[in-house]
């Protein structure tokens, strides 16, 4: 499949207190590691947000990245996904929220490969813990007309449009259970922290 990555970095983190695509992670920032993971899998990657000024400068460098503001008024993350599907030309879209610590291109491939292997589909959600995330998945461009449709109407949850088509949710244990971690409030963060000291630990 011709997939782009996009990260919606365009929220206005106000449980996190400050903006969770910047907070340090392994020495830089999350949204710098979410763009280097999209990448090592062998995507372009799209990072959808409405300050880029505040974006690490190392982004704006990088050959297979691309910053855009919001093509329309910021409505949460469907405006994201309707700019993102404006500006760019793949049959699909990796989407992901800029508050996923553990998300590593072995889990991505993953997906592409599960994807891959059926057509049933026009979005595949990862889930975790009994719940789907939808913006750990991938969405077909036939699935465009139906987010334009929802942020003309003024509907901005997700599950408006993911009621409308053909969802399927990735088996839980094709990943890692940590893959589909948010890290929305400061306590998550700090819990996403320990795991990953625990993580290093074990390492060889």
């Amino acid at each position: 499949m011709n997939i782009c990555g996009v990260i919606l970095a365009g929220g206005k983190s106000s449980r996190m207190g400050r903006r969770k695509e910047l907070l340090e992670w392994k020495g830089r920032t999350l949204v710098e590691h979410l763009a280097e993971q999209v990448t090592a899998a062998g995507m372009t990657c799209l990072i959808v947000s409405n300050e880029p000024q505040q974006l690490p400068g190392a982004l704006f460098q990088h050959p297979n990245v691309t910053v855009v503001r919001d093509q329309v008024d910021s409505r949460g993350p469907i405006s994201g996904i309707v700019t993102a599907f404006r500006v760019r030309p793949e049959e699909c879209l990796l989407v992901l929220s800029c508050d996923l610590p553990f998300v590593h291109r072995e889990h991505l491939a993953r997906l592409q490969e599960f994807g891959e292997k059926r057509s049933d589909w026009d979005g595949l959600v990862v889930q975790a813990n009994g719940r789907v995330h939808p913006l750990f998945g991938l969405y077909r461009r036939r699935t465009q007309p139906l987010w334009e449709e929802a942020l003309r109407q003024g509907s901005y949850r997700l599950m408006t449009v993911l009621e409308k088509i053909r969802v399927t949710a990735i088996p839980e244990d094709l990943f890692d259970p940590w893959a589909a971690f948010n890290a929305n409030t400061p306590e998550e963060f700090e819990t996403a922290l320990l795991e990953q000291q625990k993580r290093e630990k074990r390492q060889p």
